[in-house]
């Protein structure tokens, strides 16, 4: 069970990523690319990741743990590394060329 800690810096990232109003803005760091992983990273954390596995890229975000908390939320799966990565930056699944969902 993570402790009282890692859940607080896990609130307070969320929270500096959140506007006035509550929605979440475009994550803003540096992409670090190789064949099959990339990191999107500001100069303090890891932001997110994709992963290839085939001919898909899986999208996850770095600053949210999963419903059971034992790893990072998972984003979606996409079909180009152009929309994954665009998933990353938002924190969040979007348009036809992502699913939720691994099939």
């Amino acid at each position: 069970m993570a402790d009282l800690a890692e859940h607080s810096i896990i609130a307070k990232v969320v929270t500096e990523l959140r506007g006035e109003q509550g929605t979440v803005h475009r994550r803003e760091g540096t992409w670090l690319d190789s064949g099959s992983i990339c990191c999107l990273a500001d100069a303090e954390r890891h932001l997110g990741h994709i992963v290839k596995a085939g001919s898909y890229w899986l999208a996850f975000d770095a600053t949210r743990s999963n419903e059971s908390g034992t790893w990072f939320r998972f984003l979606g799966v996409c079909v180009g590394i152009s929309a994954a990565k665009r998933v990353v930056e938002l924190g969040r699944p979007m348009g036809r060329e992502c699913s939720s969902t691994l099939q």
